[in-house]
């Protein structure tokens, strides 16, 4: 019972995170596209995701203690060991097909946050550049400082005197 409860869990993680993914491609899709507006409402869905992924770690964490007490073995560290004290044949190929799902989608969608963050950092220097050609530093108003040689002498007044 606390297994397939354990599978519910990873099966819903897995199911978030590819709608994490799918909010992911659409935050791409709207950098590309310069609409802000949509990518703000993108960005508000995420961050509910990600609060509802972070229950959902929660709750599997406490299903695998629970289930690894109630089989009577030392709580397991990884995946790999979960699936190695599964005694159900049928349980545990489900269970490693749900989490060979839920691997490939956490990697697509660091994938697809790796690229977002590419496309926001060239945003952010193509601003920049605009900015520094409409609004040039006061140093490059000037053509340059004078030089020594150019300068008046500084021991020399304007009056003089032996006239």
């Amino acid at each position: 019972m606390a297994l397939q409860a354990l599978l519910v869990t990873i099966n819903k993680l897995h199911t978030l995170h590819r709608s994490l993914l799918e909010i992911s491609r659409l935050k791409t899709h709207h950098l590309k596209a310069n609409d802000m507006d949509s990518l703000q409402k993108q960005l508000l869905a995420e961050k509910k995701h990600v609060q509802a992924t972070a229950q959902l770690e929660q709750l599997r964490i406490k299903q695998t203690e629970i289930w690894a007490a109630a089989a009577g073995i030392p709580v397991p560290a990884t995946v790999t060991e979960l699936l190695q004290t599964i005694t159900d044949e049928s349980a545990a190929k489900q269970l490693e097909s749900e989490l060979i799902g839920l691997t490939e989608a956490v990697t697509e969608l660091k994938t697809q946050e790796a690229l977002n963050q590419q496309l926001l950092e060239q945003s952010m220097q193509f601003v920049q550049i605009s900015l520094d050609m409409l609004a040039p530093s006061i140093s490059s108003l000037n053509y340059g400082t004078p030089s020594q040689h150019e300068q008046r002498p500084q021991n020399r007044s304007l009056f003089d005197s032996k006239a």
